[in-house]
């Protein structure tokens, strides 16, 4: 039985947009919250993003070479 290709919900442009979206939210986010009992959740926030957003810029480089080798890896 064959199998067909998955999908990808996220294409370059996608990705790019979404890259943005974060880094904007990151960089709005540093020192905005003082207060003792957000502070967890910001420690986490900061630390959080910055793996997804090398996530997404890889996944943006894996994309690109597909598209370049012409769907071969």
């Amino acid at each position: 039985m064959n199998k067909s290709p998955a999908k990808i919900l996220y294409d370059i442009e996608k990705l790019d947009e979404l890259e943005k979206h974060l880094s904007k939210n990151l960089m709005e986010a540093d020192g905005k919250t003082h207060e003792k009992e957000y502070r967890p959740f910001w420690i986490n926030y900061r630390g959080d993003i910055p793996k997804c957003l090398m996530v997404i810029r890889e996944f943006k480089d894996l994309l690109n070479k597909l598209e370049t080798n012409n769907g071969k890896i």
